[in-house]
């Protein structure tokens, strides 16, 4: 049994977590339970406090109803004494300040206060709106009003209670009653909750506190209620002081926590002293055969490098010809009648150049010489996509499932390129199950380790996101499987099969910066597994394309730099037949000569990514500084990845892949330079 360092580790750390894991659990049980004790506790005497403020303030506005009532009867016998049952309230219930007698004119004519508010005897409240405004209120609703918080004579803030009282349907006078919040509260609540802290608030302002620290610092353990007194509502905190806190909380689940890492730690220890033991044994063995592994890697990623070299190559020439090729072909249809006899074959030609152009970049895949447009996507949102497609192509004897890890990670890649490289695995899977059966796409967050890079030199240790394929085909014996990923290998029949499938897949994978495994036996089935980098990044959403104009023609002056002669050629007429003025050139030094002797205006620049002597990057920004706001165009058969790396193409920089034709040429100009300049 093969016993490496994480090995001796795993059965250890299975044991000390499981006993860690044990003890939290427990710990956190006996927490809860005692939070929730203390939380309900809260909760019962938050209640009390809330019903003991409602009824004590009803009963003093009962109160004051009252001795309205017996004002009224006294005037209708004529008796107005009236300042003895008003001094007799104060002194019987706190918070009250004063008792004001107010006339009809709003004038205060006589006060039974505490001594603060003899000086108002003869003011005219009618001047203040602050008091004008619930008088009259009060007048004409003929019910009791209560304001907001209110600066009070004496210091402090508290309420107005206004209770307007009538003899014979007509207004005599109104009783105000003046409240200290400070005093008021303290009354009612004197003997209620002391082992807790309370306070009351009018909107964000405290009108009441008994407390010795912040409320928001007991947040976890403060409670709030709703406190309705007529039209106003308060609200009420009220949370444990330090010292019911501290009777309340046990030390048992701290010990119990304690307890269970000392034990996990003692077994952990243990266990890896035994399966130290056998490790050594097996070291030589182990460095031997991934040495021999290494090997045998490397020489398989110089073999298919060298392949791909050579397959990039030729595709880069063939799309510079397949471009002059499709474009005289098109333009020689659109000068034809619908009559020629030539137009049957000019379509044929444009029918092989279209599939010689699939062609092409499926080896540009292979060989990493494609345009990756990278974002952080969702790969479990992209096979399921994908999926809903399948089922027709796989046809009803394949039965599709997936297994999606529900917590996958997120990886950077082409969304369009990502998407091929699971149809290919599909249809090749498909393809490897002539009877029909069970084909499954899973997803899962993988490690690889330094095993891993001596297998796979192409990647780096670390996290990665897994898609794998699986099917319960033939299979394929050990040669086989070393000529998969090359072009055009195939085991199909002869006109069945192009080879590129899996070659377009690796390149795209090793483009990517993941790679490929394969595991498969005769008779019993193969599973192709991709790994990409898992990223931390958010995920992207794709920016909605701006909608462009119908008209794809303009009047605009574009300068197109071009090495190759026959398809600047063609690139002008492109551009010319749709309306534009075309300036060219053949080269960087051409194209900077003829920018500084051109007169007019020139609203873009459409260049080749590589030509001789300067990259097209570096002739964009020579021309920049002779004419700014200059709008750039890049084109290519391909980009290298070396070309992107290196800053030679920028990210975000408009790009057009050759071979391309006058409609998507000139609806990509017309795109850019409908927008900014990105260089």
């Amino acid at each position: 049994m093969r016993r490496s360092f994480i090995d001796r580790l795993l059965l250890p750390a299975i044991l000390g977590l499981t006993t860690v894991s044990a003890a939290l659990v427990l710990w956190q049980r006996l927490l809860t339970e005692q939070r929730a004790n203390i939380q309900a506790a809260t909760k019962a005497q938050t209640f009390f406090v809330k019903n003991k403020i409602e009824s004590e303030l009803n009963a003093r506005i009962l109160l004051l109803n009252r001795l309205a009532g017996r004002w009224q009867a006294r005037v209708l016998s004529g008796d107005e004494d009236n300042e003895s049952d008003a001094a007799l309230l104060i002194s019987g219930y706190g918070g009250c300040q004063a008792i004001e007698w107010v006339d009809p004119t709003f004038h205060v004519r006589w006060v039974a206060s505490e001594g603060w508010n003899e000086a108002d005897v003869g003011t005219d409240l009618g001047a203040d709106a602050r008091w004008r405004v619930p008088l009259q209120r009060a007048e004409d609703s003929g019910r009791v009003m209560i304001t907001r918080p209110v600066d009070l004579q004496g210091g402090g803030r508290g309420l107005l209670v206004f209770l307007p009282v009538f003899a014979e349907n007509k207004l005599v006078g109104t009783l105000l009653g003046v409240f200290r919040y400070q005093e008021l509260f303290y009354s009612i609540l004197q003997d209620v909750g002391q082992n807790y802290w309370v306070a009351v608030y009018d909107g964000d302002e405290e009108i009441y506190g008994r407390s010795g620290s912040d409320p928001r610092r007991a947040e976890a353990w403060a409670q709030e209620t709703d406190i309705e007194f007529r039209d106003l509502t308060w609200r009420a905190h009220v949370w444990p002081r330090p010292e019911t806190l501290a009777n309340a909380r046990s030390s048992l689940p701290n010990a119990t926590f304690l307890g269970g890492i000392l034990m996990a730690g003692l077994l952990a220890f243990a266990v890896y002293m035994g399966e130290t033991a056998h490790l050594h044994a097996e070291v030589l063995k182990r460095e031997i055969a991934g040495r021999v592994q290494a090997e045998e890697a490397l020489r398989q990623v110089q073999k298919m490098e060298a392949v791909g070299r050579l397959a990039g190559g030729v595709a880069h020439d063939f799309n510079n010809l397949l471009m002059v090729i499709r474009g005289h072909a098109a333009l020689s249809l659109s000068c034809s009648g619908p009559d020629n006899p030539l137009r049957q074959e000019l379509n044929e030609i444009l029918k092989a150049a279209t599939k010689a152009s699939s062609l092409t970049r499926q080896l540009l895949a292979f060989s990493r010489k494609q345009v990756l447009q990278s974002r952080v996507l969702d790969l479990n949102s992209l096979v399921t996509q994908t999926a809903e497609l399948l089922p027709p192509a796989l046809g009803e004897d394949i039965h599709l499932f997936l297994d999606l890890d529900s917590n996958l990670g997120r990886v950077k890649a082409d969304v369009a390129q990502i998407e091929q490289v699971i149809m290919n695995l599909v249809f090749n899977a498909r393809d490897a199950t002539p009877d029909g059966g069970k084909l499954t796409i899973q997803t899962a967050n993988r490690h690889l380790d330094e095993n891993w890079a001596r297998r796979y030199p192409e990647i780096r240790p670390g996290p990665y996101v897994m898609l794998a394929v699986h099917d319960r085909g033939h299979g394929m014996d050990e040669e086989t499987q070393l000529h998969i990923f090359e072009p055009f290998f195939t085991t199909k029949e002869r006109n069945t099969g192009t080879g590129l499938g899996l070659a377009t897949v690796y390149g795209t994978v090793i483009q990517s910066g993941g790679c490929v495994c394969v595991l498969s036996k005769l008779g019993e089935g193969t599973t192709i597994q991709v790994y990409l980098p898992r990223v931390e990044e958010t995920i992207e959403v794709a920016e909605k394309p701006k909608e462009l104009s119908r008209s794809l023609q303009g009047n605009e002056t574009i300068l197109v730099v071009e090495d190759d002669d026959a398809v600047r050629r063609m690139t002008r007429m492109f551009l010319e037949i749709n309306g534009y003025t075309v300036v060219d050139a053949r080269n960087a030094a051409d194209a900077i000569q003829l920018m500084e002797r051109h007169k007019g205006p020139i609203e873009m620049v459409l260049t080749d990514v590589v030509m001789p002597g300067m990259k097209g990057r570096e002739l964009v920004e020579r021309l920049l500084q002779l004419r700014a706001g200059l709008k750039v165009l890049y084109m290519s058969a391909y980009t290298e990845d070396a070309a992107i790396n290196s800053g030679i193409l920028g990210l975000g920089s408009a790009f057009i892949e050759k071979p391309f034709n006058a409609d998507e040429l000139t609806c990509k100009v017309r795109k850019v330079l409908g927008t900014s300049i990105a260089v």
